[in-house]
């Protein structure tokens, strides 16, 4: 994997938006800490939303022009 994709900024907020919609977060259940950690509860609570957030974030992760989950080596 690409240590580099790390050390940019655009790719974790990607990972948060993947995060956030795989999981269904509203704006509404930021408005308080009891309201974030509740709903983050409900998340890990739910097998479903656990799943489909993890495969978004594995969709982030890997690149598509290789096959496998690793990456090429650029040669050069």
């Amino acid at each position: 994997m690409n240590k580099d994709r790390f050390k940019n900024p655009w790719f974790w907020v990607g990972i948060g938006g993947v995060i956030l919609t795989a999981t269904g977060m509203e704006p509404s259940m930021f408005t308080s800490w009891d309201a974030l950690c509740s709903a983050a509860l409900d998340v890990v609570k739910n097998p479903f939303l656990l799943g489909t957030a993890a495969l978004a974030v594995l969709g982030v992760f890997i690149e598509p022009t290789s096959a496998g989950l690793k990456d090429e080596k650029k040669e050069g």
